[in-house]
């Protein structure tokens, strides 16, 4: 009599690991790519949210209500079938893929940094143009940077959104991660195995983000009491000098 599957059977793993490693380091880079545009596109839309002019508000306007508004599952059918049929535009898997996901999390970086850059004290824009600075001097040099330092947090937790998010590309059939868990749970018959594996791989990545981020915030933190400290003791030293 033939002896019975074991209730648990890890070994298709190891058989498949190879395959495993190159769906995750596909779905990493997509996650990766797809925030580093999302940045760009977000600081965009935010600073045409911050606009003088009411057409350059209005557009971003949209735009953030659009991409907040719609699914990421909906956007990534739209972007890979929808412009085939539309304007014939064809894109492959992982390009479209990657566009998805910088459109969806631009629109929520967007507003991410539009917070950040009005959580910026308007005392610092106008020490600025009390100096003779340019407009976009003043953002370049005196806003940006200190926006950049309340932001880390929560573009953070976008990123590790994005790395989840990767693995709905799997409909449309970029090998990522979940796409070649779903194969091989299907030709070795072991969803548990597999399934537990790929959720794992998922952890692992969003864990050492959450730690880089919150390393370099700390990083970020020490570096701005380090430069109040010697901001005060220039001035201090002034102050007993001229004394």
């Amino acid at each position: 009599m033939a002896s019975e599957q074991p209730f648990f059977d890890f070994a298709p793993i190891w058989q498949a690991k190879s395959l495993l490693i190159e769906g995750f380091g596909i779905a990493m880079f997509s996650a990766i790519a797809g925030i580093f545009f999302a940045i760009l596109l977000g600081l965009v839309v935010a600073m045409m949210r911050l606009s003088r002019y009411r057409v350059l508000r209005a557009i971003a306007f949209i735009y953030t209500q659009l991409f907040r508004g719609v699914p990421l599952y909906v956007l990534v059918l739209w972007i890979y079938f929808g412009l085939v049929f539309a304007v014939g535009i064809d894109i492959p898997r992982i390009p479209s893929g990657i566009i998805a996901l910088a459109l969806l999390n631009s629109g929520y970086l967007s507003e991410t940094f539009r917070s950040g850059i009005l959580a910026v004290d308007k005392g610092q824009r106008e020490a600025g143009e009390a100096l003779g600075l340019r407009p976009w001097q003043v953002n370049r040099f005196i806003v940006l940077p200190q926006a950049g330092r309340i932001v880390v947090p929560p573009t953070g937790n976008q990123f590790v959104d994005a790395i989840k998010d990767s693995a709905i590309l799997s409909i449309i059939g970029v090998p990522e991660l979940m796409k070649i868990a779903q194969e091989q749970a299907n030709m070795y018959y072991r969803p548990f195995e597999f399934y537990t594996v790929a959720g794992l791989l998922y952890l692992v990545a969003v864990i050492l983000v959450s730690k880089g981020i919150s390393r370099l915030e700390r990083r970020l933190a020490r570096f701005s009491r380090e430069k109040i400290e010697a901001s005060s003791d220039a001035d201090k030293t002034v102050s007993e000098v001229g004394g």
